[in-house]
Formats: C-alpha cells, sequence, structure tokens
C-alpha cells in the first residue's frame, strides 16, 4: 500500500488543527436592535476580561475568544396584584384589591450595561435577556415598587384613592424613581388602577346610599309638605282680611244710614210714599185704618 506524501499529511494536520481547535475559538458576536450586548475575553489560559458594550444592530467581527451576552434596553411592563390576600390598608383601615404597573428599562449606555452585569449579577441564573430582565426585576425592583405603592396609597380614605389616582400614580413614581436613581435601572412611567373594597363593603356602601337617597326624598316630600300648609295658612289669612274688610264696609255703610235715619226724616220718607198712592193704611190704635190720600187736582 502507497503512503501519503509528507506534505499532504502536514497540510490534513493543520487542516484538523484549524477544524477542530482555532474554529471554535474565533467568534463574531451580533446584537440585534434593542439589545445590547456586554463583550468579554475568555482565554485559554488566564483570566477574562471586559472587553466593551455594543448596542443593536451591531457585531463585534471575527476576533478570538471573544463572548458577548445579550441584555434588553426595551422598556418592560410588570403589573402587582394587590388582590383580598394581599390588600392595600387604606388610611382609614378599609381594605382594597387594586393593580400597580410599573415601566422600567436597563439604562441604554455603556456604564449602566456594564456596571449591571458586573454589579448586579446579570447572568448569573440565565443567558436569556428577557429572563434576566425578570430576575432583575424580581430583585431590585419588585419588593421597593410594592412597599412604596402600599405607603402611598395608605395616605387615603379608601372611597377616595378612585378619585386620586393620578396623584398617587405620580407620588409612586417619584419615590421609585428617587429610589433607584443610583442603580442601572431607568423607570419611565407608574399607574395605579381602579382600587375597590371587598364584596361586602360594596353592598354594605349600596344599601347606605339607597337609605341616604330614601331619607333625602323623605325630607324632600315633608319640606313640600310644610310649604303647601303655609301657603294655604296665608290663603286663609287673606281670606280672612278680605271677609273683615268687607264686613267692615258694611258696618260703616250701616252707620251712615242710621245716621240718616232720624225720626223727622222717617216721617218725611212716609209722606213722600203716600204721595200718589191709591190707598194708605196708617196704623192706630184699633188697628191699621184705611185712609184714602187726596190726590191733586
Amino acid at each position: 500500500m502507497q503512503k501519503a506524501p509528507l506534505p499532504l499529511l502536514v497540510i490534513a494536520a493543520i487542516a484538523a488543527f484549524a477544524l477542530f481547535f482555532l474554529a471554535p475559538n474565533f467568534s463574531n458576536v451580533r446584537v440585534t436592535a434593542g439589545y445590547a450586548s456586554y463583550i468579554y475575553s475568555k482565554p485559554i489560559l488566564g483570566k477574562g476580561e471586559f472587553k466593551e458594550v455594543i448596542f443593536g444592530p451591531a457585531s463585534t467581527g471575527l476576533r478570538w475568544r471573544l463572548w458577548g451576552q445579550a441584555v434588553s434596553i426595551t422598556p418592560f411592563t410588570y403589573s402587582e396584584d394587590f388582590d383580598s390576600d394581599s390588600a392595600i390598608l387604606a388610611k382609614d383601615k378599609l381594605p382594597l384589591s387594586s393593580q400597580a404597573h410599573i415601566v422600567w428599562r436597563l439604562k441604554p449606555d455603556v456604564v449602566s450595561v456594564r456596571r449591571f452585569m458586573e454589579e448586579f449579577g446579570g447572568w448569573e441564573a440565565t443567558g436569556d435577556p428577557d429572563k434576566i430582565a425578570q430576575q432583575a426585576y424580581n430583585q431590585f425592583i419588585k419588593e421597593p415598587f410594592r412597599t412604596i405603592t402600599r405607603s402611598v396609597v395608605a395616605q387615603y380614605n379608601g372611597l377616595d384613592v378612585n378619585e386620586s389616582l393620578p396623584e398617587i400614580s405620580h407620588n409612586i413614581e417619584g419615590q421609585v424613581k428617587d429610589l433607584l436613581k443610583n442603580t442601572p435601572f431607568e423607570v419611565m412611567s407608574v399607574v395605579m388602577g381602579n382600587a375597590s373594597p371587598p364584596q361586602q363593603v360594596i353592598v354594605a356602601i349600596a344599601a347606605k346610599v339607597a337609605l341616604n337617597q330614601t331619607l333625602e326624598q323623605k325630607a324632600i316630600e315633608e319640606q313640600i309638605a310644610e310649604k303647601n300648609i303655609e301657603i294655604e295658612r296665608k290663603n286663609g289669612e287673606a281670606s280672612g282680611a278680605h271677609a273683615s274688610a268687607e264686613a267692615l264696609e258694611q258696618a260703616k255703610a250701616i252707620s251712615s244710614i242710621t245716621a240718616v235715619l232720624n225720626p223727622l226724616y222717617i216721617q218725611y220718607l212716609q209722606a213722600e210714599n203716600i204721595k200718589g198712592a191709591d190707598r194708605v193704611f196708617v196704623p192706630l190704635n184699633a188697628g191699621p185704618q184705611l185712609v184714602v190720600p187726596v190726590k191733586d187736582k
């Protein structure tokens, strides 16, 4: 059997070395839009070190033993539930069920990305960028956010919370931003959802509202009845005043007539009535006597 020429064996050995040793140690780290990549070296011997942070879309080009860990720099929205088991206690001790929503992200700058990866354990549990963000939220943002939300809502009476949601949201947002200002995280907005008391409290409130409406209706009916009585009283007083005025006028008329009807005037009227009469009855002692008046010729 003929042996392979020595140059071919050398070429084959070099090819095998390149295939199994050199090729795996060269890499081109790529990062897509919305992500950043923490680039670091991994020497065969010795300690790895940070190289740079690149922001997508970008790549490092083909380089020796270079690796990258992608992290998301796009905003995330997470919601915290405060239900019956973890309800928020208002100022008047009324338990409230609600939701609070926070929008946050890893700050998109080299210093923040590097600090997150090196000081906040950004990749210890997983290499998935979205899972890294979820872990960061759970470790550094979630509980402070929930605590601040409770403390802010506790400054309001339970039934006043929904009327003050913009103010409450702004207050929570400001406190969370202040708490995280020296971290790699950026809080973009906080929105507090509608708060509702337990069902039994809602039923009690509805019953109280219905009772108040009934009492208000009764009060209105009483006011109407009192007003009607007042009107009738005033109408009676007006009618009595009118009757009194008429009686007074009648009395005045009678007094005037009485003052005129003296005996001489009555005799005069009798004489005037006799004139032109066919017969006149004059009262005498024995009874009325017919007197025939003398007619003028």
